[in-house]
């Protein structure tokens, strides 16, 4: 663990999209002395990127896959960030994002490994209430989101052994995630 040679815990926070991960995140920063998070979301690629993919039915960009976001600088920051602490005390890293398991580098630096996950009702139900920049098309939470989702729960549960599923429903996670911390602190 990266806590015994450097002071630092690193925890993954992944899962589908309105599933309760970013909530989480920032609970465990509030409280958690010595924690910051990184969040997925600062590291989409801009909009006229040429890596997106760009879906002609939708007249839309795919935002809800790995190569939309600059998972190489999001990994390297986080690196950085970890190598300018001091080791005079523990420091808790909490990473945030709907597919960071998904890209091997960055799921190799999490200590503790958390995948919240819903069912097709509700994560529907909680998406079309959310505003997004920019805004999904009709069809685009059935064509990209749902399917991209399954995709990436079926790499993390065939790649990765050391993962937490949680409902995102439940309202236990924090307790569990702290709980686990605990233990290792």
């Amino acid at each position: 663990m990266a806590l015994q040679k450097h002071g630092v815990l690193v925890v993954g926070i992944s899962g589908t999209t309105c599933s309760g991960k970013t909530t989480t995140a920032k609970q465990l920063r509030e409280l958690l002395p010595n924690s910051t998070v990184f969040s997925q979301d600062n590291y989409f690629f801009p909009v006229d990127s040429p890596r997106h993919k760009w879906i002609p039915e939708l007249k839309h960009i795919n935002w809800d896959i790995v190569s939309s976001l600059d998972m190489a600088r999001m990994t390297q920051e986080i690196q950085q960030y970890i190598s300018k602490l001091s080791s005079d005390s523990i420091h808790i890293v909490i990473v945030d994002g709907f597919c960071i398991f998904n890209y091997k580098p960055l799921a190799e630096l999490c200590d503790l490994k958390y995948y919240f996950t819903l069912d097709y009702e509700e994560c529907f139900k909680r998406r079309v209430k959310r505003v997004y920049e920019p805004p999904d098309v009709p069809g685009y939470f059935e064509k990209c989101v749902w399917p991209e989702h399954l995709k990436q729960l079926a790499e993390v549960r065939n790649a990765i052994n050391d993962v937490r599923y949680f409902n995102g429903n439940s309202t236990n996670e924090l307790n569990e995630i702290t709980a686990d911390i605990a233990r290792i602190l």
